[in-house]
């Protein structure tokens, strides 16, 4: 490992990681509030919009693990430089498609891109810092995803209100020629020794089981969601991005109080509570409506976000307990696990909410966006149309949220029984600090 660089270069250097994150923490929330515009935009069916999720997702989650190896083997900055590359061109071909099939490539190009940079980004870290400053540098990475985490649904719902969907995947290339040169400039080159390959991280266990179960259920809730805000509901562009806010914002409070609690007692006690306050926050979405008051959507997302968090940090406590020594191998097996994870629960939120629909809704057609717009085309005729498929939405977000209920007390389930991370009455080995809990939470 080269030796780290002067102080005020390596500060410097920070900022590219910053960028780094912030673009996978805008590509979390970003996309899924641009869903109703591509269901109503493009002449696709239910199960290819769900593919241009789960393209990018199993492919960052796939892939994560091996290009980052061979980051390490290969050099890190030469393969971040590339993987920048990959995951702007990947950008820029989303933003220009004119068909389902030329969007799908390009999220599966941007989820090449994304298993290049987030494990190399957060790989440079310890090449950067010496031991005594890391925790501030973590924190500082923790603090960029949290900044996309909450900018992508204000960027995505003030560029959806005046511009079309494709205009949400341009955000990414500034921020991508601003990190190729930070890192081209300030970037020392560093690889590891080559050796025999190690397979570290925590194996499948209870905690790994539980972070699993939140990242599908916590992908399956936004699938579902913001059709029904968007489509059923009056909340379009801006409005819908804020209405998000109250989700996000709670996903991080919780967090940061099942990290708290989770030091104090253990992980056990927060994971079982946030499961069971993800269950309620879901069985308030089994009961909505077409016009349903927004005081209680908003005590919903509340309720689910405070649960996700709560069990997002509980887990994670819980799952690198037992590696403590090889911090960087848990959070790229963790965030490997956590993309494959998403991608499934598009594909099960997606398969519940279409057969539901489906059932309910003999002739509006595939899914909620081809009923709109053929109600669209129809003019005033279309009223009725548009009514009977919003009613047929709704009847398939129950389904899925009764589903979503079912698995989170299956995780409270796991959480309470049998052996979830350390015993309340021993330290933790090798404690991490909360800035580094902090950085895994990007999805």
């Amino acid at each position: 490992m080269p030796p780290t660089p002067p102080r005020s270069r390596r500060w410097w250097a920070l900022a590219a990681v910053v960028a780094c994150l912030l673009l996978i923490g805008l590509d979390t929330t970003t996309v899924f509030l641009a869903l109703p515009e591509l269901m109503t935009a493009l002449p696709a069916s239910a199960g290819q919009l769900q593919g241009v999720f789960v393209g990018y997702l199993l492919t960052f989650g796939l892939l994560m693990v091996p290009l980052g190896t061979l980051a390490d083997r290969l050099g890190r900055r030469r393969v971040l430089l590339a993987g920048l590359l990959v995951l702007g061109l990947g950008a820029g071909g989303a933003a220009l498609a004119d068909s389902v099939a030329a969007l799908l490539v390009a999220r599966v190009a941007m989820g090449v891109g994304a298993a290049v940079v987030m494990p190399t980004a957060m790989a440079m870290l310890p090449v950067l810092f010496p031991p005594e400053e890391r925790g501030r540098a973590f924190a500082v990475a923790s603090a960029a995803v949290s900044l996309g985490l909450c900018l992508g649904p204000l960027v995505a719902g003030a560029l959806l209100e005046r511009y079309w969907w494709g205009s949400i995947f341009l955000v990414d290339l500034p921020i991508v020629v601003v990190a190729v040169l930070l890192v081209a400039v300030l970037f020392p080159e560093s690889r590891v020794a080559a050796g025999p390959p190690v397979v570290a991280g925590p194996r499948l266990s209870r905690p790994v089981l539980v972070l699993a179960l939140v990242y599908v259920l916590m992908t399956g809730f936004l699938f579902v969601l913001t059709p029904y805000l968007d489509g059923v509901g009056s909340a379009r562009g801006l409005a819908a991005g804020l209405r998000l806010l109250p989700l996000v914002g709670a996903l991080l409070v919780g967090a940061g109080l099942g990290e708290r609690l989770g030091a104090r007692v253990g992980p056990r006690a927060p994971a079982v509570a946030g499961a069971l306050l993800l269950g309620a926050g879901l069985a308030l979405f089994a009961t909505a409506g077409t016009a349903t008051a927004a005081a209680r959507v908003t005590v919903g997302l509340v309720a689910v976000g405070a649960g996700l968090g709560a069990m997002l940090t509980s887990a994670l406590r819980a799952a690198t307990a037992e590696t403590p020594d090889d911090l960087l191998g848990v959070v790229r097996f963790t965030t490997a696990v956590r993309q494959v994870a998403g991608a499934v629960g598009v594909l099960l939120a997606g398969t519940v909410l279409t057969l539901a629909y489906r059932d309910g809704s003999s002739g509006l057609g595939a899914h909620l966006g081809a009923a709109l717009r053929r109600a669209q085309e129809a003019g005033p005729a279309g009223a009725e149309l548009r009514a009977a498929a919003r009613l047929a939405y709704v009847d398939g977000l129950h389904a899925a949220a009764l589903v979503g209920v079912g698995l989170a007390l299956l995780a409270a389930g796991i959480a309470a029984t049998g052996r979830f991370g350390p015993r309340t009455d021993a330290p933790v080995p090798g404690a991490r600090p909360p800035a580094l809990a902090a950085a895994e939470y990007p999805g």
